[in-house]
C-alpha cells in the first residue's frame, strides 16, 4: 500500500490514479504526439513540443465544445496561453482581498461626494468647538485681569483712605495710576494739610531711578478731591552717569530735617536732599550732595549742589569737602537752602583759611611737577639755592642742595670743559653749567646753574675742590661735602 500525496489516503501499490480523490499518483505522464515521458505539469512537450493534454487544452477544448472536433492550439497561440495563465496567477499573488462596501439606502452615484461633506461636516464641527474653547479661556483671563487690577484699585484706595503715612499712600497712588512702570524707587513723601476749606489736602513725593543709562528723580504731587486722590507728576530731572542715593544715613543728617515742608516766602514747599556721586565714585574722587525746593503751587523745583572731593571721617562716613555750591545763592530759595546746609553732615565747607592754604600746596605741587625730571635739574637748582647764592655773595660759606639723578642731567654734545679725577667727572657745557658725576654712586648733579650768571670756567683746586670762574666772581665747590663759598 501506498499513500496518496493529495489526500492522505492509502492507494493499492501500482495504482495510477488515487481510488478516493482521482489525484494522478505517477508523476510523468506520456505525450500523446510523440508518446515520450514527460513531467505531468508539463504544457509543452519537452521532446516534441507539442501542447499536451493538460489544463490548457482540456480549457480550450471545452471552450469550442459544440462547434466540431476540437482544433489543436498553434505553436504562438500556445505561447500566448502560457504567458496569459502565468500572469494572472501572478496578479492574483499579489491582489489584496477587497472590503465589501456597507449598504447605503443612497445610491451609489454621488458616494464620493456624500464622503467628502461627511468628512468636511466633522471638521468643521471639530473647529467650532475649538474655536468657542478658545474664546471661553480668553473671556475668563480678561475676567481675571479686570478683578485684579479691579481688587488693585480698591486696594490701593483704601490704602490712601485709612493709612496716614504718606509713603503708603504716595506708593499706593503710583501703583493705582500705573505710575511704577519705570520701577523707580520711593524716596520720600510728604503731607500738606489743609489750612483753609480752599484749599485741599496734598501729598508730594519723590521716585529716583539710579540702576540705567540716565538716572533721574521725579517728583509727583497727589491732590485730595473728595475720597479720592488725584496723581499728577510734576518734575523730571536727570543726572546722566551719577549715582543717585536718597537716605539720611549717607546724608549723614537728622530724619526730621530732611525731607520736610516748608514755607519760604510764603509758598508751600517740600525739601529734599541727595547725593549724586559719579558712578563708582569713591574715596578722593569728585562727589555731589545736591539740596532741592520744590514749589507745590507752581511745580518750581530749585537745586543747591555742593561739589567736590570725597573724604572719610574718623567714624569712616563719607562726605563732600567743598568750597561752596555750584550756583549762585542770589534768590531767596537758594538762600534758604544754603542754611540748611550746615546741618548736612555729608557736606563739609572749607573755610577761606582752608581754601589759602589748599591753594599753596595745590602750586607748590604743580612747581615740583614742573621741576622734576632730568630736562629740569638747572632749573631745579637754580629754585632750590636762591636763598644760598645770595648768601654766597655776602661771603658766607653755605651748604648747597643738590639734585642727584639716575640719567645724564647735560648734553654731552654741548660739552665746553671736561675735568675727572678719582672720584668725580666735572663738566661745564655751553650754557654756562656746571654738572658733576659721583662714580661710586653712578649719580649725576647740579654743581652750578647758568641762569644765575654763566660759569666762564672750571679748575680742579687739589683733590676735590672745584674753582667756577663767572662773570661775577669766583666761587669754590666742595665735591665731597656740597658746601660752597666766594672765592675773590
Amino acid at each position: 500500500m501506498i499513500r496518496c500525496q493529495h489526500c492522505g489516503h492509502e492507494v493499492p501499490e501500482g495504482s495510477v490514479f488515487c481510488n478516493h480523490c482521482g489525484y494522478r499518483m505517477s508523476n510523468e505522464v506520456t505525450c500523446s504526439y510523440c508518446h515520450e515521458p514527460m513531467p505531468s505539469t508539463s504544457v509543452f512537450c519537452p521532446h516534441c513540443g507539442k501542447a499536451v493534454d493538460n489544463a490548457i487544452n482540456v480549457a480550450s477544448r471545452q471552450t469550442t465544445k459544440g462547434q466540431g472536433s476540437p482544433r489543436p492550439m498553434t505553436y504562438n497561440e500556445q505561447r500566448q496561453a502560457a504567458q496569459r495563465q502565468a500572469q494572472q496567477r501572478q496578479a492574483n499573488a499579489w491582489k489584496q482581498p477587497e472590503v465589501e462596501p456597507e449598504e447605503d439606502d443612497d445610491d451609489n452615484d454621488g458616494g464620493g461626494s456624500r464622503s467628502h461633506y461627511d468628512r468636511n461636516l466633522i471638521i468643521g464641527i471639530v473647529l467650532a468647538v475649538l474655536a468657542i474653547a478658545l474664546l471661553s479661556l480668553l473671556k475668563h483671563c480678561n475676567s481675571q485681569e479686570n478683578d485684579r487690577l479691579e481688587a488693585r484699585a480698591d486696594s490701593a484706595a483704601l490704602i490712601a483712605e485709612g493709612s496716614q503715612d504718606p509713603m503708603a499712600v504716595l506708593n499706593a497712588e503710583l501703583s493705582r495710576n500705573a505710575f511704577t512702570d519705570d520701577k523707580a524707587y520711593t524716596g520720600c513723601a510728604v503731607r500738606f494739610a489743609s489750612t483753609d476749606p480752599d484749599t485741599p489736602e496734598r501729598i508730594v513725593g519723590v521716585t529716583y531711578k539710579d540702576d540705567t543709562d540716565r538716572p533721574f528723580i521725579k517728583v509727583y504731587q497727589l491732590t485730595r478731591d473728595g475720597a479720592q486722590w488725584k496723581t499728577e507728576l510734576g518734575q523730571t530731572k536727570y543726572y546722566d552717569g551719577r549715582s543717585i542715593i536718597m537716605d539720611n544715613s549717607s546724608l549723614i543728617a537728622d530724619g526730621m530735617n530732611v525731607p520736610r515742608a516748608v514755607t519760604v516766602d510764603g509758598k508751600s514747599c517740600l525739601y529734599f536732599a541727595f547725593l549724586n556721586h559719579l558712578k563708582g565714585a569713591g574715596e578722593g574722587n569728585n562727589g555731589r550732595v545736591t539740596l532741592a525746593l520744590y514749589d507745590i503751587d507752581s511745580k518750581k523745583l530749585t537745586t543747591l549742589t555742593y561739589d567736590g572731593q570725597i573724604r572719610s571721617r574718623t567714624d569712616g562716613r563719607q562726605y563732600v569737602y567743598s568750597r561752596g555750591p555750584l550756583e549762585n545763592t542770589n534768590s531767596s530759595e537758594r538762600t534758604f537752602l544754603r542754611q540748611e546746609a550746615a546741618s548736612i553732615g555729608a557736606i563739609k565747607v572749607a573755610t577761606q583759611e582752608e581754601i589759602d592754604a589748599e591753594e599753596e600746596a595745590l602750586a607748590k605741587e604743580e612747581e615740583e611737577k614742573a621741576l622734576a625730571g632730568e630736562e629740569n635739574a638747572d632749573a631745579k637748582w637754580a629754585h632750590d639755592n636762591a636763598e644760598n647764592m645770595d648768601k654766597i655773595k655776602e661771603g658766607e660759606e653755605v651748604k648747597m642742595k643738590p639734585t642727584q639723578y639716575d640719567k645724564p642731567i647735560i648734553n654731552m654734545k654741548e660739552i665746553k670743559v671736561k675735568l675727572e679725577n678719582d672720584r668725580y667727572l666735572v663738566f661745564l657745557d655751553t650754557k654756562g653749567s656746571v654738572v658733576g658725576f659721583n662714580k661710586s654712586s653712578r649719580k649725576y648733579f647740579t654743581i652750578y646753574g647758568g641762569k644765575n650768571g654763566a660759569a666762564t670756567g672750571i679748575s680742579l683746586n687739589g683733590d676735590n675742590n672745584l674753582l667756577i670762574k663767572t662773570g661775577s666772581g669766583n666761587i669754590t665747590y666742595d665735591l665731597v661735602h656740597d658746601r660752597a663759598k666766594n672765592a675773590n
